[in-house]
């Protein structure tokens, strides 16, 4: 990866300066409060709270810690007039990175750009500033990767490490060769300025926030696995299927986070999707839409947006992922003899439609 990330960087940065200038009823007998506030306690204000069937019981699950090396870090604090001499001690570390081409004139000069152009070195203090340190992310993912041992116990944990990106929201988190690079400056809050000087959409911005890191480094994991044995979708349900085994993918990982950080809803947006979901249904049933292999038509309900377009401005955006999730969870829960690496071998669309019995209301 000679130089590839810090060049993308420089890339996306150039690209940038352009853009850039309830209410409570009384209670009614004392015997009413004591029976809801046991039921209260039994079923979900304590340690007795019900998890998810598709989360695992990892208490015998053995991890590694995980350890993330910041490249960041070290750039941005190395004397760029001597970068070849003071990156040397680095070198093996983040060979991923550097390459060989911290040996050659050109190479030297591009990273000395990097690290000395203005944009990116407030980017730098700025993540700096958001990020002090990596120690619960580092818990987070932990915890997140003895899920991700208990289904795929074969696998190796890839090496992660953060950097500056020059804010490429387009791709937060890459995964390749067994490395795992988080771009920091993607994460610094849905209010950080320059997301909005930059024109980045309101409905992007809303979650380029630190609570999203964990399950983007899971989706880039579950599409590992996704690419590798599922065709290329072509139709409606195709899609829908394939984003709700992304999505399941993060259930069974982070199954404790909530549904709305997981889709990228808001509470609202959940909301509508819950009361018109039959209604979502049947307009792609009415319409002949399920097996529609046109592209316009496909991203209408399963693209990032503000709202679903055939659908009121109110509406919930990605509403055939929606179904899609819903779908995969109903065939899981029907089905609990079929492991997470069944499902994603599973291939036929219409098979898990038909198992899954989803019909919503």
């Amino acid at each position: 990866m000679s130089y590839q990330i810090a060049m993308y960087a420089r890339e996306a940065h150039t690209k940038v300066k352009k853009t850039i200038y309830n209410i409570k009823q009384p209670m009614k007998g004392f015997g009413l409060f004591l029976i809801l506030t046991g039921a209260c306690l039994f079923i979900s204000c304590g340690p007795w709270e019900r998890s998810p069937f598709y989360a695992a019981d990892i208490s015998g699950i053995e991890a590694d810690s995980v350890e993330i090396r910041q490249y960041e870090e070290v750039l941005f604090n190395l004397n760029p007039f001597i970068l070849r001499q003071e990156i040397e001690p680095y070198r093996q570390a983040f060979s991923f990175f550097l390459g060989d081409r911290i040996d050659d004139e050109d190479g030297q000069q591009q990273l000395y750009d990097y690290v000395t152009d203005p944009f990116m070195i407030d980017l730098y203090l700025d993540t700096r500033e958001k990020w002090p340190g990596m120690h619960d992310l580092e818990d987070e993912l932990t915890e997140a990767f003895r899920y991700y041992r208990y289904h795929f116990p074969a696998d190796t944990i890839p090496k992660m490490y953060t950097y500056i990106s020059g804010i490429d929201f387009q791709m937060p988190v890459m995964l390749a060769d067994g490395h795992l690079v988080i771009a920091l400056d993607t994460y610094l809050g849905s209010d950080y300025e320059i997301y909005g000087k930059l024109g980045i959409p309101a409905y992007q911005a809303r979650w380029m926030i630190p609570e999203r890191v964990a399950l983007d480094v899971m989706h880039q994991l579950a599409l590992k696995h996704l690419t590798k044995v599922s065709p290329r979708p072509e139709n409606l349900l195709e899609h829908m299927v394939h984003q709700g085994k992304i999505l399941y993918f993060l259930d069974c990982m982070v199954p404790h986070v909530e549904d709305t950080l997981k889709i990228k809803y808001t509470g609202s947006q959940l909301a509508w999707m819950e009361r018109n979901a039959g209604r979502a249904w049947t307009y792609k049933i009415e319409n002949e839409l399920l097996y529609d292999t046109d592209h316009g038509a496909i991203t209408k309900f399963t693209r990032e947006a503000p709202f679903t377009s055939p659908f009121s401005r109110h509406s919930a955006p990605r509403t055939g992922a929606w179904l899609g999730w819903q779908m995969v969870r109903e065939y899981m829960r029907r089905h609990d003899d079929v492991s997470l690496q069944e499902l994603i071998q599973e291939t036929d669309a219409r098979k898990i439609l038909t198992r899954s019995r989803y019909r919503p209301r």
